[in-house]
């Protein structure tokens, strides 16, 4: 219970573009990769095509990840990471990022389904209003660094805010809730509910992969990637910064 700039003039490369089944604007938008993918995880598209997502996997806007029984690590060209929990459905709605940010920027999702934590990327931290979750019940705006989400039943989200501060809106009003504090939304136009507990998503199993790990701080390299100058032992829980979004919790 309770994350390439590409195009060609060239007639050939706008060929190859159509060909592979891609929109101009998607093929130059930013990237999504997967980081690791545990089970059955998919890509839906909005005709409703499916393919098979593993390591390294790139999604465009317009797709939709759904982890069935499993679980994966979504990671942005802004350096933001998305872990997505067991039965949880994941949409990129338009995602725009190029170096140097330039005010184009775009990062708006949808959480259709499940759960997720997140540490967010550039486009979070600096242009704040061209970021957006959506849910059933609420919309999210960043003005922090990390968060979860989770449905409790389609009408009912926790949230759970680690660092920074994030704002929730939806027909009641619009709250924040800062690092630390967690809150149920019940209903489009229910107020936000501040609880004691903190949201706990459970790490992911990666079999052969490397240990799963989150980080829980703002410590950054300039392109936004995260800085981890030392290792971290999951079960002894040493060193100061971690580098994947799912498990490692503390």
């Amino acid at each position: 219970m309770i994350f390439s700039k590409v195009f060609s003039r060239a007639k050939a490369g706008i060929f190859l573009v159509a060909a592979l089944g891609f929109s101009l604007q998607a093929w130059s938008a930013g990237a999504v990769r997967i980081d690791f993918a545990v089970g059955d995880v998919l890509a839906i598209n909005a005709t409703g095509g499916q393919r098979a997502l593993s390591k390294g996997a790139s999604i465009i806007s317009g797709e939709t990840v759904r982890t069935g029984e499993g679980r994966a690590q979504l990671r942005f060209d802004d350096g933001a990471m998305i872990s997505l929990q067991p039965n949880s459905e994941f949409r990129i709605d338009n995602y725009q990022y190029s170096a140097p940010v330039d005010g184009n920027e775009r990062g708006f999702f949808s959480l259709l389904k499940g759960g997720l934590r997140t540490i967010t990327g550039l486009i979070g931290r600096t242009i704040k209003e061209n970021y957006k979750v959506t849910t059933s019940v609420a919309t999210i705006g960043i003005r922090g660094t990390e968060y979860t989400l989770e449905y409790l039943d389609s009408e009912t989200l926790a949230l759970s805010t680690g660092e920074g501060a994030i704002e929730v809106c939806n027909g009641g009003g619009c709250s924040v809730l800062v690092g630390g504090e967690s809150a149920v939304v019940k209903g489009p136009n229910g107020a936000l509910q501040q609880q004691s507990f903190h949201s706990f998503l459970m790490p992911g199993q990666l079999g052969g992969q490397l240990s799963p790990n989150f980080s829980i701080g703002d410590f950054r390299n300039p392109d936004g990637t995260i800085r981890t100058p030392g290792t971290v032992n999951c079960n002894g829980g040493y060193g100061d910064y971690i580098q994947y979004v799912a498990g490692c919790y503390r």
